[in-house]
Formats: structure tokens, sequence, C-alpha cells
């Protein structure tokens, strides 16, 4: 029996899977680098600039607008998930990066005031939030007239192979969740991301797409890196008999087959990003 969606409750639940790979998520994200850099050119950042990343986890995106905007401009980085947050303070600190600040926020309803920053940056968050749209809405509200919004999605699960390997592992394993979730390739669709947008209000809705290249060794190291990525999955997984856990990390050698290169296996992700201006 489907049980009915609660949104509330997907949001306790993303909070307590990112809090719990809080302290992994960064060292596996590795393979975005690429994606993270070509947010920040679209973002064109400038000294005293405000910046403000939704969704930003640790902050790995927040930290570098930080540099870019110092001395006198400043970053914010909000998530739901505190432990998150506090790793990116701990690696601001490292770093020597002052200008930033670190907030727990639900991105459906931030707490900012109206026309408060220069740039918002989301990466891999939209597909997350229940409700896409309020939080478009809500990024809009929070830029300044003239803002600019850079935003990044999965594209198509047939394009993304990184997480699809795993996903088909578990579907073939696995029951069916009691209640359906929102999918992470939903705005890998053409067009739905930047149709999403500009139902939002934004102006000037340009998109593109980029590809990330994930090479592991084995498929061992495949499933660690996914877990460390995977959130609130990574959660449901630990609360399985360990013979179940064992036979999943074994079995998705069988999705992986197909990437086999002469170091491991080479996997690519289609990475959808966005480009959008608040109207003057």
């Amino acid at each position: 029996m489907q049980h009915a969606f609660d949104p509330k409750r997907f949001k306790e639940q993303e909070r307590a899977g990112y809090n719990l790979i809080a302290a992994r998520y960064e060292d596996a994200s590795g393979a975005r680098a690429p994606v993270k850099e070509r947010m920040l050119e679209l973002a064109d950042l400038a000294p005293g600039q405000s910046v403000l990343e939704v969704a930003s986890g640790p902050g790995m995106l927040a930290r570098e607008a930080a540099r870019r905007v110092a001395p006198h401009g400043e970053a914010v980085a909000a998530d739901i998930a505190e432990a998150a947050l506090a790793d990116g303070a701990r690696r601001a600190a490292a770093e020597g990066v002052a200008n930033i600040r670190f907030q727990a926020e639900d991105a459906e309803a931030l707490s900012y005031s109206d026309n408060a920053f220069d740039r918002v940056l989301c990466s891999m968050g939209l597909m997350h939030f229940p409700d896409a749209a309020a939080a478009a809405r809500e990024m809009l509200r929070v830029l300044k007239p003239g803002g600019r919004l850079v935003a990044s999605v999965w594209g198509p699960e047939s394009q993304v192979p990184f997480l699809a390997c795993a996903l088909n592992c578990l579907r073939r394993n696995l029951p069916p969740p009691k209640v359906e979730r929102p999918s992470i390739f939903r705005f890998g669709a053409t067009g739905a991301l930047g149709l999403m947008v500009a139902a939002a209000g934004f102006a000037e809705v340009r998109t593109e797409s980029a590809l990330i290249e994930v090479t592991v060794p084995d498929a061992a190291a495949y499933w660690k890196n996914f877990l460390d990525l995977a959130g609130v999955t990574t959660v449901v997984l630990a609360r399985l008999p360990q013979e179940t856990q064992d036979l999943l990390a074994r079995d998705v050698a069988r999705d992986l087959e197909p990437y086999r290169s002469a170091g491991g296996f080479a996997l690519a992700g289609e990475v959808l990003l966005v480009r959008a201006s608040k109207p003057a």
C-alpha cells in the first residue's frame, strides 16, 4: 500500500541523512569541481557583493565565493543539516575564510529579508526540495533587483550512470519504498529546469549542460562513494541487516560492468545549469 507523501517528514529525513554523512560529503564530491567552477563563472562575482548559497552542505561554493567577494563582501552558507554547516565552518576556519556565515535554513521559507543578496547559488539542491517552485520563489525574493541566480541539478537518469548504477542495484534487491519520494532526476527532462525558474518570476533564463567524470578502482570504492553522498538513502541502508548491505555492495558490480576501464570503472554524469536574473 502506497502511503501519502509528507513534506515535513521528508525534510526531517533529508536533514538526518545529510547530518550523518556531513564529515564525508565534501571529500566524496571531488568530481563535481569543474561544475562548481563553472557555476562561479556564471555568477560573475565581484568584490563587495553579498552571496547566498542555498542547500550549501559544507559551503563548497560559498567558501570560494567568499574569497572572490572579499574584502568587503560576504557569503552565507544556508542548509537544513546543522552537521554539514558545522563541517563547513570548520573548513572555512582552517582555510582562513572569515567573511562567511553558516546558518540553518529551510530553502522553502528563508529567514532573510527581501532584496538582501546580489547573488544566490544552489548546487544540486532544487531536486531535493519537496516544493522546488516555492524554494525558487524564495531565492527570487531575497535577491536584489538585477541580482543573479545560478543553480544546478542532475540531468536525466539515463545520462547519469554515476548514480543510476547504484539506484538500479537498489531497485533490483529491495522492495519499493512505501512512500514515493521526489526523484532527484525530476528536472532532467528537456526544458524542465528553465521553465520552473521562469515560472518563479526570473528573467533572462539560460540553461546549459556539463559533464562530471567519476573514476573508481573497483566496485567497493564506487559503493563507498555513493554512500558518502546519498544522504537519507545512506540512513535507510544502514538499518538493513549486514548480509543485505554486503549483498548490495557486491551486486552493484553487475551494473558497473559496462563502464569498466583500464583503471577500474569510469562513469559520467550530466549536470544541467541555469543562470537567471531578478527583474530590475
